[in-house]
C-alpha cells in the first residue's frame, strides 16, 4: 500500500469511528434540543431524537450506541417538558419507548459488530491461506528474472481464485498464471489442486503440451475425490456445493517456458488473457492462433493443444497477468490501457515494473478483482556475462 493509500485509509477510519459518530450524534441533538424549545410550542422536533441511537447502530459499535442514547434521554425528557407533554398519561409511553428503542439500537449495534469480527477473522484466515499458497516467486529462474504481485480486490467481497507458480523441468524454467471461476475458501481449495498439479508435472517431467491435460485430469480427480469423502461423511451441506464445482469449474491459465538462454519462450494458452511482451519501448500481445478450453473444460474439446513459440531477446520482458488488470475501470467505465501505459515501462527491471502498474492501476481505478501478475526479464548471455 503506497503512504497515499495508507493517509486516506487512516483519514475515512478517523471519520467512521465512534468518537466522530458520537460527536455528530451530540451536535444534531444539540441542535434539534435547541429547535424544540426555541420554536415554542408549534415546533415539535424531540421526535427525531428517537432516530438516533437507532442511525448509530449502523455505523458503530454498542458503546457508542449506548452513550448517545444515554446523551439523548435527558434531552428527550427536556422536549417532552418543552412541549407539555411530560404528564402522567403521555410521559410513561414516550419515555419507554425510547429506553426500548435505545435498548433495540445497543443490541443490533453489538449483533453488527460481532458478525463484522467474525468476517475480519474469516478473512485474514483465508488471505494467510492464500499467502501460504502464493509464494513469492524467487529473483531468477535459469535466464530469467522474475518478479511477482498480488493485488488484492478494494471491493468488499471474499477473496479470489488467482494463482502462479514456478518450477524447473530438465532445467528450462516453467511459469504458470492462472485464474479460477469463482470466490471464497472453495475457490482457494481449487486454487491448491491447480498448484499441487503444476508442481507433481514438473517432478514428473510432463511435456508442456501434455501439461494442460494432466492439469485437467487432476484437478478433476482432486474434485470428485472431495465429494466421495463428502458423501462418505454425511455432510449434506458440501454435498450439494461439491457437485457444482465438479460440474462448473474451471480455471483459465497459460503455461510459459523458457529454452536455452531465453531466446526462446514456448507457451499453452487456455482461455487466459494473453501474454504482453516488452521490446524496445513496445509492447505487443502474443495471441494463441489455437487457444484451449480452461482447465476443467478440456474434455468438451478433443483438438490437441497447440504450443506457441516466441523469441525474446536480451533485455525484453514477458508481462503474464489475470483478468483483473485488464478489466480494472475507472469512473467513466474505461478499461485500464495496459498495453499503451506498459511499453512506456519496458526498459524497467521485473519488480520495478510491478511497482509502477500497480500504482498507476490504483490511479486509474478501484479494484472490482483481484489481480496477479509476473514479469520474466531474459538476462544478458552468458558470453556477454
Amino acid at each position: 500500500m503506497s503512504p497515499v493509500d495508507a493517509q486516506r485509509r487512516e483519514s475515512e477510519e478517523l471519520w467512521r469511528g465512534p468518537g466522530a459518530v458520537v460527536a455528530l450524534a451530540v451536535v444534531i441533538l444539540v441542535l434539534v434540543l435547541a429547535a424544540d424549545v426555541l420554536g415554542g410550542y408549534r415546533i415539535r422536533l424531540g421526535g427525531i431524537m428517537l432516530a438516533l441511537p437507532a442511525l448509530a447502530a449502523v455505523f458503530t459499535g454498542p458503546r457508542a450506541v449506548a452513550v448517545i442514547a444515554a446523551v439523548m434521554m435527558p434531552a428527550y425528557v427536556v422536549t417532552l417538558a418543552e412541549n407539555h407533554r411530560l404528564t402522567l398519561a403521555d410521559a410513561p409511553v414516550a419515555i419507554a419507548t425510547a429506553v426500548v428503542i435505545s435498548a433495540a439500537a445497543v443490541g443490533a449495534a453489538t449483533v453488527r459488530e460481532r458478525r463484522a469480527r467474525q468476517l475480519a477473522q474469516s478473512r485474514r484466515v483465508t488471505a494467510q491461506t492464500q499467502q501460504t499458497l502464493l509464494r513469492p516467486l524467487p529473483p531468477r529462474l535459469g535466464p530469467m528474472e522474475i518478479s511477482s504481485s498480488y493485488l488484492a480486490s478494494d471491493a468488499e467481497s471474499t477473496i479470489g481464485g488467482d494463482l502462479y507458480a514456478c518450477a524447473m523441468v530438465d532445467g528450462r524454467p516453467r511459469v504458470i498464471v492462472g485464474d479460477v471461476q469463482g470466490k471464497g475458501l472453495a475457490t482457494l481449495e481449487v486454487v491448491l489442486f491447480v498448484l499441487n498439479a503444476f508442481r507433481r508435472a514438473a517432478r514428473q517431467g510432463v511435456a508442456l503440451h501434455d501439461l494442460p491435460g494432466f492439469l485437467d485430469d487432476t484437478v478433476r480427480r482432486e474434485l470428485t475425490l472431495a465429494w466421495d469423502l463428502a458423501q462418505e461423511s454425511g455432510d449434506v451441506t458440501q454435498e450439494p456445493e461439491m457437485g457444482r464445482r465438479i460440474q462448473e469449474s474451471f480455471v483459465t491459465a497459460v503455461v510459459v517456458e523458457v529454452v536455452g538462454e531465453g531466446d526462446e519462450v514456448r507457451l499453452v494458452n487456455c482461455g487466459h488473457p494473453t501474454p504482453l511482451l516488452l521490446h524496445a519501448g513496445t509492447a505487443r500481445e502474443l495471441p494463441a492462433p489455437k487457444p484451449s478450453l480452461p482447465i476443467g473444460l478440456l474434455g468438451l474439446d478433443t483438438t490437441p493443444v497447440h504450443v506457441e513459440s516466441h523469441r525474446m531477446e536480451p533485455g525484453d520482458t514477458l508481462l503474464l497477468y489475470t483478468d483483473g488488470l485488464a478489466e480494472a475501470r475507472d469512473g467513466s467505465g474505461e478499461f485500464y490501457p495496459l498495453a499503451e501505459r506498459v511499453g512506456h515501462w519496458a526498459d524497467q527491471s521485473p519488480k520495478t515494473l510491478l511497482d509502477t502498474i500497480q500504482t498507476d492501476l490504483r490511479r486509474h481505478a478501484l479494484l472490482d478483482d483481484d489481480v496477479a501478475m509476473v514479469t520474466l526479464r531474459r538476462c544478458a548471455t552468458r558470453q556477454a556475462e
